[in-house]
């Protein structure tokens, strides 16, 4: 069972569930097979923890149903397969237990590093799938490469929830980070041409100095505006849309995208995800 989240897990999980009807009627009469790929899984279920509010916590004491679950519910056209993919053993087997109450249902639940899996599958999509995939990582888990692959199949709908206080923490505001903390953001960036640009150089105050050093401006408004960017040079079109999540102390903890890769329907898409992000 997670344990983790507040307000914002289901801020999250209604913009999620909320896509997910919407993209049920719009493909209830194609001829496609629907996909949903769940990269970072969990167990399928959650449990608020202290960042809600004593007097919103009476209202959800019990157990809240999880990305994988809100997919299995969705009736209108329901997906033709589901994939859960979470690495931890023991979470997976929550997921199976969750995939044996509907039988009659296409689940598969793959343990394995979600990096790995997603590239396999989308180089087997085949000309009539169609997919929605929720990047939704516990922290700095999920590579460009494979963001990369997602946008290359034309085929995906993508929601990306962004580490937005992992990275910025990762990126000190007076300094350059640290040698050892780049292997990582070279991964989730694609390149540390992509983050570097965040930083300028301090102006010298003396003949004396060492070297260049560098800076960056205060917040991680810019952080997230340059993975924006990111996003808009490999998929065909981004919501314009994004959103904030803030945790209990009101910072900026995650950033929620929304990145369609197929050519004939993206603008529809687009227009679903970002009327849902203004107004959820």
């Amino acid at each position: 069972m997670a344990t983790f989240g507040g307000r914002w897990t289901r801020e999250k999980l209604e913009i999620l569930e909320r896509y997910l009807k919407a993209y049920a009627r719009v493909m209830k009469n194609q001829p496609f097979h629907t996909i949903y790929i769940d990269a970072f899984a969990g167990t399928g279920t959650w449990q608020p923890n202290s960042g809600y509010l004593p007097e919103d916590y009476q209202d959800y004491k019990e157990l809240l149903k999880g990305s994988a679950a809100l997919a299995l519910d969705i009736r209108d056209r329901a997906f033709d397969r589901l994939v859960f993919v979470e690495q931890d053993k023991d979470r997976s087997a929550e997921l199976r237990a969750l995939a044996a109450e509907h039988p009659k249902r296409h689940v598969d639940v793959i343990a394995e590093d979600a990096n790995q899996v997603l590239p396999r599958l989308c180089q087997r999509m085949t000309p009539l799938d169609r997919a929605v995939v929720f990047l939704d990582p516990y922290a700095t888990q999920v590579a460009w490469a494979t963001v990369e692959a997602i946008a290359k199949t034309q085929k995906i709908d993508c929601w990306i929830l962004f580490p937005l206080m992992a990275i910025t923490r990762m990126m000190p505001r007076a300094s350059a980070p640290d040698p050892s903390l780049e292997p990582r953001l070279n991964r989730v960036f694609g390149g540390s041409e992509h983050w570097k640009e965040i930083y300028h150089e301090k102006r010298q105050l003396s003949y004396f100095d060492k070297g260049p050093e560098f800076e960056r401006d205060p917040g991680s408004k810019l952080i997230a505006a340059s993975y924006r960017l990111r996003l808009e040079s490999v998929f065909l079109r981004v919501a314009p849309t994004r959103r904030t999540f803030e945790n209990s102390m009101n910072s900026s903890i995650f950033e929620l995208f929304f990145a369609a890769s197929n050519p004939v329907g993206s603008d529809t898409a687009i227009e679903i995800a970002d009327h849902i992000l203004r107004n959820w």
